[in-house]
């Protein structure tokens, strides 16, 4: 069993790995419990432990109840997203828009319940051409636009429900972006809809690419990364893994899959743990299941130079993000200055604890 400097880490990951396996947990010897619950919510998998903790019996009255909250309102939330979602896919269906489920809409029919795979957004492929009419969708059903970059759109509606419309998966921009399309081995989901089914092999591909990105191009990812990959490897899927790996290979991540696996292994499988599997781990315990914010805030400032030049980036960026954003732009330049007041007041009314989470952030920078 893995072990490192804290207790805490080293009983949630064997709370994990109890989850996963639908066994009881072991004894919690000198484990703060307060430490574990935010650890289990800071990596999004308070849902995943619980059963294993349940059948362990080491929480009390109080501290059980306190778990049961936040499983409650995860079910509540659970539930409601996806009558929304239904809703919204029978809106595409009718207006003949091909989409894709993607990440957790997927992956969570792996775990044991569907409930123990926490998702904090619903993510959707479709054709960058069908935009305006989605948007009109969204809009109709009473969603915000809260980011609207390069790939994707994020919409929004209280209480809880966010929507991630990608228009692709991988941004040329970034450092990584490989040459995926998972369009091409896609099947239809059935006859009167326009869903169309990842090929099992490219939502695995696509599971460590996603993974890769957190890890290397953004801010970091954490341990539910983990658990996904091993229940996709080790489930009754019969993958393609000539494809598989000769696919990871011409992506540059065949070393990074590898370690994962490893990873992975000694978690859930006792196997042991090399000197780069343990860096991993590291990593991803250094924030939560997105990474560490700071870090993030940390990089933006130096690459623009002070706090001040950050700040200018954040409220004034550049044309062309504008223009993904608001469409208008294109087509009335003149209305830009307009346009950033009125982004800057629209943010701070739906995305309020965001730019507080963010301007925390930058007073702590010690950049």
């Amino acid at each position: 069993m893995i072990q490192t400097k804290s207790l805490e880490i080293n009983y949630l990951l064997q709370l994990l790995r109890c989850a996963l396996k639908e066994e009881p947990a072991p004894p919690a010897d000198g484990i703060d419990r307060n430490r574990l619950l935010a650890l289990a919510k800071a990596q999004q998998v308070y849902t995943t432990v619980l059963p294993a903790l349940e059948a362990s019996h080491i929480l009390n009255d109080e501290q059980l109840a306190q778990w049961h909250d936040y499983k409650m309102s995860e079910l509540q939330k659970l539930i409601a997203v996806d009558a929304e979602r239904g809703a919204i896919c029978e809106a595409l269906d009718s207006s003949g828009i091909p989409y894709m489920f993607l990440k957790g809409l997927i992956i969570r029919d792996y775990y044991p319940k569907v409930s123990m795979r926490q998702m904090s957004d619903n993510d959707i492929l479709y054709h960058a051409e069908d935009r305006d009419r989605l948007v009109s969708i969204m809009k109709q059903r009473g969603y915000y636009i809260g980011a609207s970059g390069g790939i994707s759109d994020d919409f929004y509606k209280k209480p809880y429900c966010t929507f991630e419309f990608h228009r692709t998966l991988f941004n040329p921009q970034e450092p990584f972006c490989p040459p995926f399309n998972p369009w091409e081995r896609a099947v239809p989901y059935g006859a009167s809809s326009c869903r169309m089914v990842m090929s099992k092999e490219d939502n695995y591909l696509y599971a460590v690419g996603h993974m890769y990105k957190h890890y290397y191009c953004i801010d970091g990812c954490g341990i539910r990364f983990v658990c996904d990959l091993y229940l996709l490897k080790n489930s009754d899927d019969q993958l393609d893994w000539d494809y598989i790996n000769a696919q990871l290979a011409a992506f540059g991540i065949a070393d990074f899959h590898r370690n994962v696996l490893v990873l992975a292994d000694a978690i859930f499988e006792d196997g042991a743990l090399s000197e780069e599997a343990e860096k991993l781990l590291d990593f991803f315990f250094e924030g939560g299941v997105y990474g560490a914010k700071q870090t993030d805030i940390d990089e933006e400032i130096q690459q623009y130079g002070s706090k001040a030049g950050y700040l200018r980036h954040r409220i004034f960026p550049e044309r062309a993000y504008m223009e993904a954003e608001y469409r208008v732009l294109k087509e009335k330049p003149y209305l830009l200055p307009f346009y950033y007041v009125y982004r800057l007041f629209d943010k701070y009314k739906h995305n309020r604890k965001y730019m507080q989470r963010d301007l925390d952030a930058l007073k702590q920078s010690k950049k």
